[in-house]
Order: structure tokens, then sequence, then C-alpha cells
């Protein structure tokens, strides 16, 4: 017996197959297109770090080649307003207090006109203002425009991405006020007075030319009547003794020129004296033996100097 089925039911049955799969394919379709492809970000680059310094200008060998020449205007003409490009240390030995030098086996030395806050020596570039030959010390004085270190050169940073914004920093404490003063040098107040006269360093104070071209150094703030202010840089100890009275106590002691091999030269030993409430006073130049032949070079003022090395 064979079994008839109506054309109807037939293409009914059909029709209902492939709408139902017209709808599978739309919904995974539209399943796939919903989806976002996942975003990518790059990395900000890294900034430069800034560029070392570089030194411009008239080596030492150069300079020091000039200053060969020997005539003091000659010298001068060749040297002001050029560049150099110095590693400077502070003077030592017989060196002229508050000046630099490169080598010291030589007697060439540098005053800087003016200085960076904290400046003590290290590479620099800057122009010279000026030039001396003092006869008696045969030192060349070269003065610099101003001593400090060359600014790094800076090199653009690609842009960063913007950062997210970070929370609101909690109120922090206010800082204390600081003195006006400016920053305290080793063995002085910020207002420039002598603490501790045994902790001060060359080159703390102002330089100044004293008698016979003599250069030296003063340090802090004269006592209210002080005999100090009777006192020039230059004079021997016994017009100094004669001015300011004996002092308090004093002594000797051995410079780094003293272990330079075959240097005999004068300012291997400083002499140095002490005064209760005036300070102490530097000499240079005597003979271990006769200290009276030394010439003062160095006046420390301080009203609480206790008088005692």
């Amino acid at each position: 017996m064979t079994l008839r089925i109506p054309f109807s039911t037939l293409a009914m049955t059909a029709a209902i197959v492939v709408l139902a799969a017209g709808c599978s394919t739309q919904s995974r379709t539209s399943s796939q297109a919903a989806a976002p492809a996942p975003a990518t970000q790059a990395a900000p680059a890294p900034a430069a770090p800034p560029a070392p310094p570089v030194p411009e200008g008239m080596s030492y060998d150069e300079l020091t080649g000039v200053l060969g020449n020997g005539n003091e205007k000659r010298v001068r003409q060749e040297l002001v307003g050029k560049t150099v490009a110095l590693n400077l240390a502070k003077a030592k030995g017989r060196g002229p207090a508050g000046h630099y030098e490169v080598d010291d086996t030589d007697a060439i030395y540098f005053r800087c006109r003016t200085a960076a806050p904290g400046f003590a020596g290290g590479e620099i570039s800057t122009k010279v203002s000026g030039y001396r030959f003092v006869t008696k010390a045969k030192q060349k004085i070269v003065d610099l425009e101003r001593c400090a270190p060359p600014e790094p050169v800076r090199t653009a940073a690609a842009p960063a991405a913007a950062p997210a914004p970070a929370a609101a920093p909690a109120p922090q404490p206010a800082a204390p006020a600081r003195s006006s003063g400016g920053v305290a040098k080793a063995g002085m107040d910020a207002q420039g007075n002598v603490v501790d006269s045994s902790k001060v360093e060359a080159g703390s104070g102002r330089t100044v030319k004293g008698l016979n071209d003599y250069e030296g150094e003063i340090t802090g703030n004269p006592a209210p009547n002080s005999k100090f202010s009777k006192l020039q840089i230059g004079m021997p100890a016994r017009q100094v003794t004669d001015l300011a009275g004996p002092p308090t106590d004093q002594g000797a002691y051995i410079t780094g020129k003293a272990w330079i091999p075959f240097y005999f030269g004068a300012d291997r030993h400083r002499f140095e004296m002490t005064y209760k409430g005036q300070g102490r006073l530097i000499f240079a130049g005597g003979g271990m033996g006769d200290f009276s032949s030394g010439h003062l070079i160095w006046i420390i003022h301080n009203a609480n100097e206790a008088g005692y090395r």
C-alpha cells in the first residue's frame, strides 16, 4: 500500500526548514559582528635623558702657552674676553686665599668674580675677565667671569600619554620657615659669622689686596671694638703684635707644599695666632725658627673665639 502525503503539507514543511536555517545563520552573523576588535595602545616612548655637559673653550695647556709669553700687556690682550674650559680645585699651599688652581706644581691661580652657590671646584666653562702678574710672589693670577658647572644640553622628549586623574593628595603640614640668611659654610652661620675658627675653610670670606701687593682673605664679622680693625693683609708679624698686642695662644703647622719633592719655597708651613674674643690671624713666609718674618695673609673674625688652638 502506498502512503500519499498531500503536496500542501510537503510545501509547508520545506518552508519551515528554510526559515529555521536562515534564522540560525543570521543569529551567528549578528553575534560575530557585535564582538568588538580588541583595542591596542602603544606604550609611551621613554623620555630621553639630558645630554652630559660638554665644557667649551681654550684648554689649560693652551692657556699656559699664552701665559708663557711673559708680557703682561700682551697676555691681557690675548686672554681677556676668551672662553676657557678648566677643571678647578681650591688652591693649596702658597696659593692666595680664595683662589683656585688646575696644577699645584706651577704658580698659576684663578679668581672667580662670581660663583654658583656651593661651588667648590670642578669643570667650568667661562670667560677671562682680567690678568695680572704678582712680581714678589711670582704668581700669575687669571680672573674668571663666573665659576659654575656647565649647563647640560637638553633634548626634546617624546610626548607621553595623558595619565589617569590621580586622587587628591592628603593635606600635608606646612614646612618650617627657613632662615633668610642663606646657606651656612663650614664653621660659620647663615649670617656670615664665624662660630668655630678651626673649621673655617679658605675661600669662605672675601679676597683683598693689602700691603706690597700681598693678597689675602678676611672671613667673618669683626667683634665690637675689635683690635683686628687696625690690621692689613701683608703686615709682618711684629707689626701685627705691636698693633693688636700679644696673642692668647700661637703655633705653626705644615702645609701641603712641604711634601713636594725639591720644593724650597717659603710657604711650606704657616703660623697662627689666636686672640680670645677676637679671632685668629694666619701668617705665611716665615722661617720655622723665626716666625716674625712671616706676613699676614688671613684674618678670621670670631667674637666667640676661646683663644686656644
